[in-house]
C-alpha cells in the first residue's frame, strides 16, 4: 500500500495535486508540514489517503477528483 497526499482547492474546479509516498513515516511528516503551511487557508486543504495505486485512490475517493457536476450526475444515476 502507498500513501498519497492529496492537495485540493475548495474554491476552484482544478484537479488536485497528488503526491505518492511509499514510506509511512515520511508521509506523516510531509502531511504535518503541509497542514502547517496551509493553516488558516480556508480555500485549500490536504489529506493523506492509503491505496494500492492512484487509480484505486481516484475510484474510492472520487469526490477529490470529480467536479461538482460529475458528482451530481453520479448521485442521480
Amino acid at each position: 500500500m502507498s500513501h498519497f497526499l492529496v492537495f485540493y482547492s475548495r474554491e476552484h474546479n482544478a484537479g488536485p495535486r497528488v503526491e505518492r509516498i511509499e514510506d509511512a513515516a515520511e508521509a506523516v511528516r510531509r502531511l504535518l508540514e503541509a497542514e502547517h503551511a496551509l493553516a488558516g487557508d480556508r480555500s485549500h486543504g490536504v489529506v493523506m489517503l492509503v491505496a494500492d495505486d492512484e487509480d484505486d485512490l481516484r475510484r474510492t475517493h472520487a469526490h477529490y477528483f470529480a467536479s461538482l457536476e460529475e458528482l451530481l450526475r453520479q448521485a442521480v444515476a
